[in-house]
Protein backbone atom coordinates (compact mmCIF):
# COMPACT_ATOMS: atom_id res chain seq x y z
CA UNK A 1 0.00 0.00 0.00
CA UNK A 2 1.52 3.36 -0.57
CA UNK A 3 2.38 5.56 1.66
CA UNK A 4 0.84 9.17 2.56
CA UNK A 5 4.07 10.66 0.79
CA UNK A 6 4.15 8.78 -2.56
CA UNK A 7 -0.17 9.45 -2.81
CA UNK A 8 1.64 12.83 -2.42
CA UNK A 9 3.87 12.72 -5.08
CA UNK A 10 1.88 10.56 -6.92
CA UNK A 11 -0.94 13.62 -6.96
CA UNK A 12 1.42 16.13 -7.74
CA UNK A 13 2.83 14.01 -10.79
CA UNK A 14 -0.83 13.58 -11.91
CA UNK A 15 -1.24 17.58 -11.77
CA UNK A 16 1.97 17.82 -14.14
CA UNK A 17 1.97 15.10 -16.47
CA UNK A 18 -1.38 15.62 -18.12
CA UNK A 19 -0.87 19.18 -19.37
CA UNK A 20 2.16 18.34 -21.07
CA UNK A 21 0.90 15.20 -22.41
CA UNK A 22 -2.28 16.74 -24.05
CA UNK A 23 0.08 19.35 -25.61
CA UNK A 24 2.01 16.99 -27.09
CA UNK A 25 -1.02 14.90 -28.56
CA UNK A 26 -2.42 18.30 -29.68
CA UNK A 27 0.86 18.35 -31.79
CA UNK A 28 0.59 15.48 -33.00
CA UNK A 29 -2.55 15.73 -34.12
CA UNK A 30 -2.00 19.27 -36.51
CA UNK A 31 -2.43 18.81 -39.78
CA UNK A 32 0.44 18.55 -42.00
CA UNK A 33 -0.22 22.31 -43.59
CA UNK A 34 -0.13 23.60 -40.20
CA UNK A 35 2.67 22.04 -39.08
CA UNK A 36 4.17 23.19 -42.72
CA UNK A 37 3.33 26.96 -41.59
CA UNK A 38 4.58 26.79 -37.94
CA UNK A 39 7.87 25.59 -39.23
CA UNK A 40 8.33 27.82 -41.89
CA UNK A 41 6.83 30.96 -40.16
CA UNK A 42 8.95 30.64 -37.19
CA UNK A 43 12.37 29.54 -38.74
CA UNK A 44 11.85 32.28 -41.16
CA UNK A 45 9.19 35.01 -40.96
CA UNK A 46 11.56 37.24 -39.21
CA UNK A 47 14.29 36.84 -41.35
CA UNK A 48 11.71 37.03 -44.34
CA UNK A 49 9.92 40.36 -42.65
CA UNK A 50 13.00 42.11 -42.09
CA UNK A 51 14.48 41.28 -45.51
CA UNK A 52 11.39 42.61 -47.61
CA UNK A 53 11.19 45.93 -45.17
CA UNK A 54 14.78 46.44 -46.21
CA UNK A 55 13.11 47.25 -49.62
CA UNK A 56 11.34 50.35 -48.44
CA UNK A 57 14.93 51.90 -48.46
CA UNK A 58 16.64 51.65 -51.61
CA UNK A 59 18.82 54.83 -51.14
CA UNK A 60 20.15 53.79 -47.91
CA UNK A 61 23.81 52.58 -47.20
CA UNK A 62 24.33 48.88 -47.71
CA UNK A 63 23.95 46.77 -44.34
CA UNK A 64 27.77 45.76 -42.60
CA UNK A 65 28.11 42.40 -40.99
CA UNK A 66 29.54 43.08 -37.70
CA UNK A 67 30.45 40.91 -34.52
CA UNK A 68 26.78 42.13 -33.25
CA UNK A 69 25.52 41.03 -35.74
CA UNK A 70 26.79 37.80 -35.90
CA UNK A 71 25.85 37.02 -32.35
CA UNK A 72 22.45 37.73 -32.37
CA UNK A 73 22.44 35.96 -35.59
CA UNK A 74 23.77 32.48 -34.03
CA UNK A 75 21.61 33.57 -30.74
CA UNK A 76 18.38 33.95 -32.38
CA UNK A 77 19.08 30.82 -34.71
CA UNK A 78 19.85 28.21 -31.81
CA UNK A 79 16.50 29.52 -29.92
CA UNK A 80 15.19 29.07 -33.30
CA UNK A 81 16.43 25.55 -33.69
CA UNK A 82 16.11 24.48 -30.13
CA UNK A 83 12.01 25.17 -30.46
CA UNK A 84 11.85 23.58 -33.68
CA UNK A 85 13.99 20.62 -33.15
CA UNK A 86 11.48 19.79 -30.21
CA UNK A 87 8.16 20.67 -32.15
CA UNK A 88 9.41 18.42 -35.17
CA UNK A 89 10.52 15.37 -32.67
CA UNK A 90 6.81 15.43 -31.70
CA UNK A 91 5.80 15.31 -35.14
CA UNK A 92 7.92 11.96 -35.65
CA UNK A 93 10.67 13.82 -37.75
CA UNK A 94 14.30 12.13 -37.60
CA UNK A 95 17.82 13.06 -38.30
CA UNK A 96 17.01 9.88 -40.76
CA UNK A 97 13.83 11.67 -42.42
CA UNK A 98 15.95 14.81 -42.95
CA UNK A 99 18.69 13.02 -44.74
CA UNK A 100 21.41 13.87 -42.09
CA UNK A 101 24.26 12.05 -41.46
CA UNK A 102 27.86 12.55 -41.73
CA UNK A 103 30.54 10.83 -43.74
CA UNK A 104 33.69 12.12 -45.31
CA UNK A 105 32.64 11.23 -48.78
CA UNK A 106 29.62 13.45 -48.10
CA UNK A 107 32.25 16.50 -47.26
CA UNK A 108 33.92 15.80 -50.43
CA UNK A 109 30.61 15.99 -51.94
CA UNK A 110 30.44 19.93 -50.50
CA UNK A 111 33.52 21.10 -51.61
CA UNK A 112 32.34 20.28 -54.94
CA UNK A 113 28.98 21.81 -54.68
CA UNK A 114 30.75 24.96 -53.56
CA UNK A 115 32.83 24.68 -56.18
CA UNK A 116 30.08 24.33 -58.47
CA UNK A 117 28.35 27.27 -56.64
CA UNK A 118 30.39 30.01 -57.10
CA UNK A 119 30.51 28.94 -60.77
CA UNK A 120 27.08 29.58 -61.10
CA UNK A 121 27.23 32.69 -59.35
CA UNK A 122 29.85 33.71 -61.57
CA UNK A 123 28.13 33.00 -65.07
CA UNK A 124 24.59 34.65 -63.73
CA UNK A 125 26.42 37.49 -63.58
CA UNK A 126 28.61 37.55 -66.78
CA UNK A 127 24.64 36.80 -68.37
CA UNK A 128 23.22 39.60 -66.41
CA UNK A 129 26.17 42.16 -67.56
CA UNK A 130 26.51 41.13 -71.11
CA UNK A 131 23.11 39.86 -72.16
CA UNK A 132 21.23 42.30 -70.05
CA UNK A 133 23.22 45.33 -69.61
CA UNK A 134 23.21 44.74 -65.90
CA UNK A 135 25.19 47.40 -63.89
CA UNK A 136 26.88 44.71 -62.06
CA UNK A 137 29.20 47.39 -59.95
CA UNK A 138 26.31 49.50 -59.15
CA UNK A 139 24.46 46.15 -57.67
CA UNK A 140 27.74 45.64 -55.88
CA UNK A 141 27.50 48.62 -54.02
CA UNK A 142 24.19 47.76 -52.46
CA UNK A 143 25.41 44.39 -51.19
CA UNK A 144 26.47 44.04 -47.39
CA UNK A 145 29.43 44.83 -46.56
CA UNK A 146 31.67 42.97 -43.81
CA UNK A 147 33.52 44.71 -41.26
CA UNK A 148 37.55 44.57 -41.35
CA UNK A 149 37.62 43.82 -37.76
CA UNK A 150 35.38 40.84 -37.47
CA UNK A 151 35.86 37.78 -34.99
CA UNK A 152 37.16 34.66 -36.60
CA UNK A 153 35.73 32.68 -33.93
CA UNK A 154 32.17 34.50 -34.66
CA UNK A 155 32.58 34.13 -38.12
CA UNK A 156 33.16 30.29 -37.66
CA UNK A 157 30.89 30.22 -35.23
CA UNK A 158 28.12 32.03 -37.08
CA UNK A 159 28.75 30.24 -40.60
CA UNK A 160 28.38 26.65 -39.01
CA UNK A 161 25.39 27.79 -36.95
CA UNK A 162 23.68 29.03 -40.11
CA UNK A 163 24.89 26.34 -42.79
CA UNK A 164 22.92 23.69 -40.72
CA UNK A 165 20.17 26.20 -39.66
CA UNK A 166 19.76 27.14 -43.07
CA UNK A 167 19.50 23.88 -45.19
CA UNK A 168 17.86 21.70 -42.43
CA UNK A 169 14.79 24.00 -43.08
CA UNK A 170 15.02 25.57 -46.65
CA UNK A 171 15.37 22.64 -48.05
CA UNK A 172 15.65 19.28 -45.58
CA UNK A 173 12.24 20.26 -44.44
CA UNK A 174 10.22 22.44 -46.91
CA UNK A 175 11.36 19.64 -49.82
CA UNK A 176 10.76 16.56 -47.76
CA UNK A 177 7.47 17.81 -46.58
CA UNK A 178 6.01 19.10 -50.29
CA UNK A 179 7.73 16.61 -52.32
CA UNK A 180 5.06 13.50 -51.53
CA UNK A 181 1.95 15.66 -51.85
CA UNK A 182 3.06 18.54 -54.56
CA UNK A 183 6.37 17.16 -56.99
CA UNK A 184 9.73 17.45 -56.74
CA UNK A 185 9.66 20.70 -59.07
CA UNK A 186 7.08 22.49 -56.53
CA UNK A 187 9.34 21.98 -53.46
CA UNK A 188 12.46 22.70 -55.08
CA UNK A 189 10.99 26.32 -56.38
CA UNK A 190 9.41 26.89 -53.29
CA UNK A 191 12.23 26.08 -51.10
CA UNK A 192 14.18 28.43 -53.46
CA UNK A 193 11.06 31.28 -53.13
CA UNK A 194 11.57 31.10 -49.33
CA UNK A 195 15.78 31.38 -49.11
CA UNK A 196 15.19 34.12 -51.54
CA UNK A 197 12.54 36.23 -49.73
CA UNK A 198 15.26 36.14 -46.47
CA UNK A 199 18.44 37.61 -48.63
CA UNK A 200 16.38 40.05 -50.99
CA UNK A 201 18.38 42.33 -48.38
CA UNK A 202 21.53 41.63 -50.42
CA UNK A 203 19.99 43.44 -53.31
CA UNK A 204 20.49 42.34 -56.93
CA UNK A 205 24.15 40.13 -56.41
CA UNK A 206 21.99 38.26 -53.61
CA UNK A 207 19.17 37.37 -56.67
CA UNK A 208 22.06 36.23 -58.64
CA UNK A 209 23.88 34.04 -55.97
CA UNK A 210 20.69 32.74 -53.86
CA UNK A 211 18.50 31.48 -57.39
CA UNK A 212 21.37 29.44 -58.77
CA UNK A 213 22.48 28.28 -55.11
CA UNK A 214 18.98 27.49 -54.52
CA UNK A 215 18.17 25.68 -56.99
CA UNK A 216 21.47 23.59 -57.24
CA UNK A 217 20.96 22.64 -53.72
CA UNK A 218 17.22 22.27 -53.93
CA UNK A 219 17.76 19.77 -57.18
CA UNK A 220 20.92 17.58 -55.44
CA UNK A 221 19.13 16.84 -52.15
CA UNK A 222 15.98 15.71 -54.02
CA UNK A 223 17.37 13.57 -56.09
CA UNK A 224 19.80 12.31 -53.14
CA UNK A 225 18.19 12.97 -49.89
CA UNK A 226 21.90 13.68 -48.42
CA UNK A 227 21.58 16.83 -46.11
CA UNK A 228 25.17 16.95 -45.16
CA UNK A 229 27.12 18.27 -48.47
CA UNK A 230 24.30 21.00 -48.62
CA UNK A 231 25.41 22.16 -45.10
CA UNK A 232 29.30 21.83 -45.59
CA UNK A 233 29.00 23.79 -49.12
CA UNK A 234 26.66 26.26 -47.26
CA UNK A 235 29.57 26.49 -44.61
CA UNK A 236 32.17 27.27 -46.96
CA UNK A 237 30.11 29.94 -48.64
CA UNK A 238 29.50 31.74 -45.60
CA UNK A 239 33.09 31.30 -44.72
CA UNK A 240 34.73 32.36 -47.97
CA UNK A 241 31.91 35.62 -47.69
CA UNK A 242 32.94 36.65 -44.16
CA UNK A 243 36.61 36.31 -44.65
CA UNK A 244 36.82 37.68 -48.19
CA UNK A 245 34.56 39.77 -48.64
CA UNK A 246 35.40 43.60 -49.59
Amino acid sequence: MASARDRGILSVHELLEPPVNQLEEAIRRLPVGVEFLVVVTWAFGLPIFASIMSLGSPNSTAPVFTNAELLATIIFEVIQLGFLGWFLRIRGWTLEKFGLSFSWRGTLVGVVLLAITFALVVGAQHLAMFIFDFDLKAAAERAPKVDPNLSMQLVFLVSVVNGIFEELFVAGYIITSLTARRGMWMAINVSVVVRLLYHLYQGPIGVMAIVPMGLLYGYFYSRTRQLWPLIVAHVLVDLVGLTFHT
